[in-house]
């Protein structure tokens, strides 16, 4: 989850360092691939510990950590979404 985090962060700054159009297009795969992959991860986060089968229980204070890291990285995925907007505007 952290891992994820640190890529989406890396990312939107490789987003707003790009200083051309050319930088900007040549990053276009790998922001889809990091967004793709962090929306995979919020999914399978905002399931667990919710399948009645499920053997693993949360206490109050993991499902809570959990749950801020789940809005740390919406928070960061909006902010990427943003940037690829701003990229197509430039383009």
């Amino acid at each position: 989850m952290d891992t994820q985090l640190k890529a989406m962060k890396d990312m939107h700054v490789k987003m707003t360092s790009a200083k051309t159009r050319d930088e900007l297009k040549a990053l276009m795969g790998e922001h889809a691939k990091t967004m793709q992959d962090g929306i995979s991860m919020m999914e399978s986060m905002g399931t667990m510990g919710q399948d009645a089968q499920s053997s693993v229980s949360y206490d109050m204070a993991t499902r809570h950590q959990m749950m801020e890291k789940r809005m740390d990285m919406m928070e960061v995925m909006m902010q990427m979404m943003v940037d690829r907007m701003s990229a197509d505007l430039k383009q």
